[in-house]
């Protein structure tokens, strides 16, 4: 198929962008899936099309695909050459331009006179390959994700008197704050195993917020496979789980400048269970817009994110409300300790987000 490119002077005669409709899919949430509009053939024969399509956009003319975009393309073709590319001499002919997330403005048809650049051939129809191609960040989403439960539930069956504490939700808003936090000790299996799972759920979590939010610094990466992407989510566990054994370091110097050693575990334990409870639920409501074809992920990362912080700081309060019983000195003292312990690690992840 021939196609003619640019313009430089033209005469619009009919403007369709007005009456292109944007259809949407309803599941969870309404998520736009196609623009459509009926094109008039009939009338000023002699004209041509003016066409702007969104870059990974099938178009089809009738039920015929007509045209994939393998990029933003942009043409003009004469009625007469759509009417012979189409096979048909119909007086009119609906368009359906199907990409996820489109939106106005994106789909732009036109009927004039333009002036006419060099030909060029474009408009090849797509290999079903190429319609059909898998998304290998998605599944990779997937697969983590079925890890972490799989984990989870491995820790429900391995550790039963832990998983009633740790991944509960009733335990948040028990009054009592233990010293000794059930027996359990940083380096125990059982809080390592709690680890693991809590710094692979924050790792996809990240890796999650990094490709919805469209931030490159993993996009590279994206076309190398399940395999790449597998090692990056792992590599950034392992770091998160370094970073929160840190933070317990941290929460230990502070717990014995205020003579607090015997709080320092139950203090760290409690916040991280209250994240991996969060993190868990956020990541389902996640994975269920996803699923069902949402488009305007970033947005609902957003959402979460907010949401996460919003939950640390509420974490931080809770723990003051709960320590007050059981540390020996005022009130002041112990948000002192809270503001050094737990606020100023709370303001660098913010400050990371943010920036």
């Amino acid at each position: 198929m021939v196609l003619f490119m640019g313009t430089l002077q033209a005469q619009v005669l009919e403007n369709y962008n007005p009456k292109i409709v944007i259809e949407h899919k309803y599941e969870l949430v309404p998520s736009p899936v196609m623009a459509k509009v009926s094109l008039n053939l009939k009338d000023y024969p002699m004209a041509s099309f003016q066409l702007e399509f969104p870059e990974q956009a099938a178009v089809f003319l009738g039920e015929k695909l007509w045209l994939y975009a393998s990029s933003d393309t942009s043409f003009i073709i004469p009625i007469a050459q759509l009417k012979a590319a189409i096979g048909e001499n119909a007086k009119s002919i609906p368009m359906r331009v199907y990409k996820k997330g489109v939106a106005d403005g994106e789909v732009s048809i036109k009927k004039g006179v333009f002036t006419q650049g060099e030909p060029v051939k474009e408009g090849k129809d797509a290999a079903v390959e190429q319609l059909r191609e898998k998304d290998p960040v998605k599944d990779f989403l997937i697969l983590a994700f079925v890890v972490v439960l799989a984990l989870v539930a491995l820790f429900k069956v391995t550790y039963p008197m832990v998983f009633q504490s740790a991944l509960r939700p009733v335990s948040l808003f028990q009054e009592e704050f233990s010293d000794s936090s059930g027996g359990m000790k940083l380096f125990s299996s059982d809080v390592i195993f709690y680890m693991l799972v809590f710094s692979m759920l924050m790792s996809l979590f990240a890796f999650s917020f990094l490709h919805f939010a469209g931030i490159g610094l993993l996009s590279e990466y994206f076309g190398e496979g399940l395999n790449a992407l597998l090692l990056i989510w792992l590599s950034g566990a392992m770091i998160f789980m370094v970073m929160s054994f840190l933070k317990y370091l941290w929460i230990k110097i502070f717990a014995m400048v205020y003579h607090l050693d015997k709080i320092d575990f139950s203090q760290f334990f409690y916040m991280v269970k209250s994240l991996m409870l969060v993190l868990l639920i956020l990541y389902v409501v996640i994975m269920g817009f996803y699923l069902q074809g949402y488009t305007a992920m970033d947005e609902m990362m957003n959402y979460a994110i907010c949401a996460f912080l919003v939950v640390y700081l509420v974490g931080i309060f809770r723990l003051f409300y709960l320590m007050l019983k059981k540390v020996p000195f005022k009130s002041y003292h112990l948000f002192s300790y809270l503001c050094s312990s737990e606020l100023v690690p709370f303001l660098v992840i913010v400050k990371l987000i943010i920036g």
